[in-house]
Protein backbone atom coordinates (compact mmCIF):
# COMPACT_ATOMS: atom_id res chain seq x y z
CA UNK A 1 0.00 0.00 0.00
CA UNK A 2 1.33 3.12 -0.95
CA UNK A 3 1.66 5.94 1.75
CA UNK A 4 0.07 9.53 1.36
CA UNK A 5 2.68 12.14 1.50
CA UNK A 6 2.22 14.81 4.50
CA UNK A 7 3.12 18.00 1.97
CA UNK A 8 0.70 16.45 -0.86
CA UNK A 9 -2.33 16.73 1.67
CA UNK A 10 -2.10 19.71 3.19
CA UNK A 11 -1.57 21.24 -0.82
CA UNK A 12 -4.94 20.10 -1.44
CA UNK A 13 -6.52 21.00 2.06
CA UNK A 14 -4.95 24.30 0.88
CA UNK A 15 -6.54 24.88 -2.39
CA UNK A 16 -9.75 24.08 -1.30
CA UNK A 17 -10.01 26.52 1.28
CA UNK A 18 -10.45 29.64 -0.62
CA UNK A 19 -13.18 27.40 -2.65
CA UNK A 20 -15.08 27.09 0.09
CA UNK A 21 -14.79 30.43 1.39
CA UNK A 22 -16.40 31.98 -1.74
CA UNK A 23 -19.11 29.71 -2.31
CA UNK A 24 -19.78 30.25 1.85
CA UNK A 25 -20.10 34.05 0.73
CA UNK A 26 -22.11 33.37 -2.38
CA UNK A 27 -24.37 31.52 -0.19
CA UNK A 28 -24.70 33.66 2.74
CA UNK A 29 -25.34 36.36 0.29
CA UNK A 30 -28.25 34.64 -1.84
CA UNK A 31 -29.74 34.21 1.79
CA UNK A 32 -29.77 38.34 2.73
CA UNK A 33 -30.87 38.81 -0.94
CA UNK A 34 -34.04 36.70 -0.30
CA UNK A 35 -34.61 37.90 3.40
CA UNK A 36 -34.40 41.41 2.49
CA UNK A 37 -35.99 40.96 -1.24
CA UNK A 38 -38.55 43.84 -0.36
CA UNK A 39 -35.81 45.87 0.64
CA UNK A 40 -33.84 45.44 -2.89
CA UNK A 41 -36.45 45.60 -4.61
CA UNK A 42 -37.29 49.27 -3.31
CA UNK A 43 -33.91 50.35 -3.49
CA UNK A 44 -34.03 49.59 -7.02
CA UNK A 45 -37.57 51.44 -7.86
CA UNK A 46 -36.01 54.65 -5.93
CA UNK A 47 -33.20 54.25 -8.18
CA UNK A 48 -35.24 54.66 -10.83
CA UNK A 49 -37.14 57.24 -10.02
CA UNK A 50 -34.05 59.73 -9.07
CA UNK A 51 -32.65 59.00 -12.53
CA UNK A 52 -35.81 59.62 -14.15
CA UNK A 53 -35.86 62.91 -12.37
CA UNK A 54 -32.35 63.47 -13.04
CA UNK A 55 -33.13 63.37 -16.91
CA UNK A 56 -36.98 65.13 -16.57
CA UNK A 57 -35.30 68.17 -14.81
CA UNK A 58 -32.24 69.04 -17.20
CA UNK A 59 -34.95 68.54 -20.44
CA UNK A 60 -37.08 70.76 -17.94
CA UNK A 61 -34.16 73.26 -17.75
CA UNK A 62 -32.84 72.78 -21.16
CA UNK A 63 -36.48 73.75 -22.36
CA UNK A 64 -36.71 76.83 -20.36
CA UNK A 65 -33.73 78.20 -21.43
CA UNK A 66 -34.65 77.73 -25.01
CA UNK A 67 -37.92 79.83 -24.36
CA UNK A 68 -36.21 82.37 -22.24
CA UNK A 69 -34.02 82.96 -25.21
CA UNK A 70 -37.26 83.31 -27.22
CA UNK A 71 -38.72 85.23 -25.29
CA UNK A 72 -35.59 88.37 -24.50
CA UNK A 73 -35.26 88.61 -28.57
CA UNK A 74 -38.96 89.81 -28.48
CA UNK A 75 -37.26 92.37 -25.69
CA UNK A 76 -34.22 93.39 -27.99
CA UNK A 77 -36.84 93.95 -30.76
CA UNK A 78 -38.94 96.06 -28.67
CA UNK A 79 -36.00 98.22 -27.74
CA UNK A 80 -34.83 98.19 -31.38
CA UNK A 81 -38.11 100.08 -32.66
CA UNK A 82 -37.54 102.30 -29.19
CA UNK A 83 -41.04 100.92 -27.33
CA UNK A 84 -39.17 101.53 -23.90
CA UNK A 85 -42.31 101.11 -21.96
CA UNK A 86 -43.43 97.93 -23.57
CA UNK A 87 -40.02 96.25 -23.27
CA UNK A 88 -40.19 97.25 -19.50
CA UNK A 89 -43.28 95.29 -19.54
CA UNK A 90 -42.24 92.59 -21.24
CA UNK A 91 -38.86 92.64 -19.05
CA UNK A 92 -40.62 92.27 -15.79
CA UNK A 93 -42.80 88.79 -17.14
CA UNK A 94 -39.81 87.80 -18.24
CA UNK A 95 -38.20 88.09 -14.68
CA UNK A 96 -41.25 86.71 -13.18
CA UNK A 97 -41.20 83.79 -15.57
CA UNK A 98 -37.49 82.79 -16.30
CA UNK A 99 -36.00 84.51 -13.06
CA UNK A 100 -33.58 81.57 -12.75
CA UNK A 101 -32.39 81.15 -16.08
CA UNK A 102 -29.29 81.70 -17.56
CA UNK A 103 -30.29 84.81 -19.00
CA UNK A 104 -31.96 86.36 -15.62
CA UNK A 105 -28.34 88.59 -15.88
CA UNK A 106 -28.95 90.27 -19.06
CA UNK A 107 -32.52 90.75 -18.46
CA UNK A 108 -32.08 92.55 -14.58
CA UNK A 109 -29.24 94.49 -17.05
CA UNK A 110 -32.07 95.88 -19.57
CA UNK A 111 -34.38 96.31 -17.56
CA UNK A 112 -32.22 98.40 -14.68
CA UNK A 113 -31.11 100.78 -17.74
CA UNK A 114 -34.88 101.39 -19.03
CA UNK A 115 -35.40 102.36 -15.56
CA UNK A 116 -32.55 104.71 -15.56
CA UNK A 117 -33.49 105.90 -19.02
CA UNK A 118 -37.06 107.30 -17.57
CA UNK A 119 -36.12 108.68 -14.32
CA UNK A 120 -37.24 105.19 -12.45
CA UNK A 121 -33.58 105.29 -9.98
CA UNK A 122 -35.43 103.22 -7.03
CA UNK A 123 -36.94 100.70 -9.66
CA UNK A 124 -33.81 100.35 -11.14
CA UNK A 125 -32.37 99.78 -7.81
CA UNK A 126 -34.63 96.69 -6.59
CA UNK A 127 -33.82 95.22 -9.89
CA UNK A 128 -29.77 95.51 -10.13
CA UNK A 129 -29.07 95.14 -6.25
CA UNK A 130 -29.48 90.81 -6.57
CA UNK A 131 -26.63 90.74 -8.59
CA UNK A 132 -24.70 94.40 -8.03
CA UNK A 133 -24.96 94.26 -4.65
CA UNK A 134 -21.39 92.05 -4.22
CA UNK A 135 -20.27 91.77 -7.89
CA UNK A 136 -17.88 89.58 -8.96
CA UNK A 137 -18.65 88.26 -12.29
CA UNK A 138 -18.31 90.47 -15.16
CA UNK A 139 -22.16 90.87 -15.53
CA UNK A 140 -22.69 91.48 -11.85
CA UNK A 141 -19.81 94.27 -12.26
CA UNK A 142 -21.66 95.67 -15.29
CA UNK A 143 -24.80 95.81 -12.76
CA UNK A 144 -23.23 97.43 -10.14
CA UNK A 145 -22.21 99.92 -12.16
CA UNK A 146 -25.58 101.05 -13.46
CA UNK A 147 -26.75 100.41 -9.63
CA UNK A 148 -24.40 103.42 -9.04
CA UNK A 149 -25.74 104.95 -11.47
CA UNK A 150 -28.99 104.55 -10.31
CA UNK A 151 -28.33 105.26 -6.44
CA UNK A 152 -26.38 109.09 -7.84
CA UNK A 153 -29.81 109.84 -9.96
CA UNK A 154 -31.71 109.05 -6.76
CA UNK A 155 -29.16 111.27 -4.75
CA UNK A 156 -28.00 108.57 -2.37
CA UNK A 157 -24.50 109.78 -3.13
CA UNK A 158 -22.24 107.72 -0.30
CA UNK A 159 -23.89 104.34 -1.71
CA UNK A 160 -23.35 105.58 -4.89
CA UNK A 161 -19.76 106.14 -3.97
CA UNK A 162 -19.08 103.19 -2.77
CA UNK A 163 -20.45 101.26 -5.66
CA UNK A 164 -17.91 103.04 -8.35
CA UNK A 165 -15.24 101.99 -5.94
CA UNK A 166 -16.40 98.46 -5.84
CA UNK A 167 -16.47 99.00 -9.54
CA UNK A 168 -12.60 100.27 -9.71
CA UNK A 169 -11.16 97.54 -7.57
CA UNK A 170 -12.96 94.54 -9.38
CA UNK A 171 -13.00 95.07 -12.96
CA UNK A 172 -10.31 94.21 -14.93
CA UNK A 173 -11.86 96.48 -18.11
CA UNK A 174 -9.50 99.50 -18.34
CA UNK A 175 -12.77 101.65 -19.43
CA UNK A 176 -15.04 100.65 -16.58
CA UNK A 177 -11.75 101.37 -14.41
CA UNK A 178 -11.53 104.85 -15.10
CA UNK A 179 -15.15 105.44 -15.93
CA UNK A 180 -16.08 104.10 -12.25
CA UNK A 181 -13.25 106.02 -10.86
CA UNK A 182 -13.73 109.57 -12.64
CA UNK A 183 -17.69 109.06 -11.73
CA UNK A 184 -16.47 108.97 -7.81
CA UNK A 185 -14.12 111.46 -8.27
CA UNK A 186 -17.28 113.72 -9.62
CA UNK A 187 -18.80 113.03 -6.64
CA UNK A 188 -16.75 113.66 -3.92
CA UNK A 189 -15.89 117.27 -5.57
CA UNK A 190 -19.89 117.35 -5.47
CA UNK A 191 -19.63 116.37 -1.49
CA UNK A 192 -16.89 118.94 -1.35
CA UNK A 193 -13.86 116.22 -0.62
CA UNK A 194 -11.75 118.39 -3.32
CA UNK A 195 -8.45 116.39 -1.92
CA UNK A 196 -10.38 113.21 -2.29
CA UNK A 197 -11.48 114.10 -5.79
CA UNK A 198 -8.14 114.71 -6.88
CA UNK A 199 -6.88 111.55 -5.58
CA UNK A 200 -8.96 109.93 -7.33
CA UNK A 201 -8.75 111.87 -10.62
CA UNK A 202 -4.59 111.03 -10.59
CA UNK A 203 -5.41 107.27 -9.92
CA UNK A 204 -7.52 107.07 -12.94
CA UNK A 205 -4.61 109.08 -14.85
CA UNK A 206 -2.06 106.18 -14.05
CA UNK A 207 -4.21 103.38 -15.88
CA UNK A 208 -4.17 105.85 -19.38
CA UNK A 209 -1.01 105.58 -21.87
CA UNK A 210 0.09 108.95 -23.30
CA UNK A 211 -1.75 110.54 -25.86
CA UNK A 212 -5.12 109.49 -24.68
CA UNK A 213 -7.57 112.06 -24.80
CA UNK A 214 -8.80 111.37 -21.30
CA UNK A 215 -5.76 112.20 -19.83
CA UNK A 216 -6.73 116.00 -20.78
CA UNK A 217 -9.77 115.61 -19.22
CA UNK A 218 -8.94 114.44 -15.80
CA UNK A 219 -5.68 116.74 -16.09
CA UNK A 220 -8.22 119.71 -16.95
CA UNK A 221 -10.45 118.64 -13.49
CA UNK A 222 -7.95 118.37 -11.47
CA UNK A 223 -6.40 121.78 -11.88
CA UNK A 224 -10.18 123.06 -11.85
CA UNK A 225 -10.47 121.90 -8.41
CA UNK A 226 -6.94 122.75 -7.25
CA UNK A 227 -7.63 126.29 -8.12
CA UNK A 228 -10.93 126.30 -6.23
CA UNK A 229 -8.65 125.40 -3.12
CA UNK A 230 -6.35 128.06 -4.01
CA UNK A 231 -9.26 130.77 -3.96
Amino acid sequence: MSKRQPGQSRSKQSQGEPDDLFIARVLELRRWTQANQQVMTILGVLAVIAVAGVIYYGNYRSSLNEQAAQQLELVHQSISIEDRRGAQDQLVTFLERYGGTVYEGEARLLLGELYLRNGEAQQAQAVLEPIGGRPRAPIEIQAAMLLAKAYEQDERLAEAEATYLEVADRSELSFQIQEALSSAARIRAQRGDAAGAIALYRRALEGLEEGDPLRGHFEMRIAEIEVGLNT
